[in-house]
């Protein structure tokens, strides 16, 4: 072989060596930017409790990191036809593979407390704005003075920075 293509060679073996290194150690495509969001109900949320009643306003709002674990620090329901009151704050959560969770969901309604993890699902891809879609999730009574010791809820909320 001669010398010009022994060193063309050499040349292309190290270039893609470095194009392997580098690729190895970038940051994955679809990571989450990591930072404050804030998480709005898109239409009605639902709750079911054997009749079926909607709240038209909520708000969540915490921080993301980029593996997509979140915090929500603060959390605000409206317009029920009964006060409906988060309760113990932060709440933790991960939004993974097109799956979401938030755990440690606690609310107060009617004197009784209800809680437990709602699981879902989301499009978007892992970047905000995505739509986080919460369907029939089961919340059990876990404190208070409770007639009803469950009840479902259905909610879609929209998350952006």
């Amino acid at each position: 072989m001669s010398r010009i293509k022994k060193l063309a060679a050499i040349a292309s073996t190290s270039a893609a060596a470095t194009a392997i290194a580098v690729a190895a150690t970038a940051a994955p495509a679809l990571a989450w930017t990591a930072g404050p969001y804030t998480a709005n109900l898109s239409g009605n949320m639902t709750i079911d409790a054997g009749t079926a009643v909607t709240c038209s306003g909520s708000t969540l709002s915490g921080d993301l990191a980029a593996d997509g674990s979140l915090t929500v620090t603060s959390a605000s329901i409206s317009g029920c036809p009964a006060g409906v009151t988060p309760q113990n704050l932060p709440w933790s959560g991960s939004l993974s593979g097109g799956n979401a969770s938030i755990t440690g969901f606690s609310v107060q309604a009617l004197g009784c407390t209800y809680g437990g993890t709602i699981n879902g699902t989301y499009s978007g891809g892992d970047t905000l704005p995505a739509t986080v879609t919460f369907s029939n999730q089961k919340v059990s009574a876990t404190g208070g003075f409770c007639l009803v010791q469950s009840v479902t809820l259905t909610a879609t909320y929209v998350f952006s920075q």
